[in-house]
């Protein structure tokens, strides 16, 4: 298969190893995902996208929103389109904020994962940002595109003490 299908995640209920086993949503299982309550007792994962392309809404998004809504709501959505932004929110079904400043996005909605999902080159940005700011970040691929970049990413890390995970899009199985 070309898309990336529902997985099985078997963990032990906490929040961390949730954020750590989330990024296995690109790797393309084919199992279906159990009702498990995450280690968030009776409240969702607070989540936030930055970047809302195609990769962004349709990969991170909808599939988050459709299947792990019951776990994780979109609490901010931002991009520096205004017309991305209310795409994003019909074509995910989602009634929240949206925002074209990162900052006052974080400050607004004190989210527990960051996505970003903007163009490579200001990946860094965002997530040096998130860390920064006290969220855990999720990343598409590629990380970053020089080394200067992956260092501020690697400082930010470790100053944070945050975790940061990079999700691969898997498209093609043999």
């Amino acid at each position: 298969r070309t898309e990336t299908n529902q997985i099985l995640i078997v963990m032990n209920s906490t929040r961390r190893a949730f954020l750590t086993h989330i990024s296995l949503l690109a790797a393309g299982s084919a199992f279906a995902v159990p009702s498990i309550n995450w280690g968030l007792k009776d409240k969702k994962l607070k989540v936030v996208l930055t970047g809302t392309g195609v990769r962004g809404t349709s990969f991170w998004g909808k599939r988050l929103v459709d299947q792990y809504g019951d776990i994780l709501e979109f609490v901010g959505l931002c991009d520096i389109n205004p017309g991305r932004l209310e795409y994003a929110l019909k074509y995910m079904g989602v009634d929240c904020p949206t925002f074209t400043d990162f900052e006052q996005m974080i400050n607004e909605t004190k989210p527990d994962l960051v996505i970003v999902t903007t163009k490579d080159s200001t990946h860094h940005e965002f997530i040096v940002k998130g860390l920064d700011m006290g969220c855990d970040v999720l990343t598409e691929k590629p990380l970053t595109t020089d080394e200067t970049k992956c260092q501020e990413i690697i400082d930010a890390e470790r100053r944070s003490k945050k975790n940061l995970i990079v999700g691969f899009n898997y498209r093609w199985s043999p």
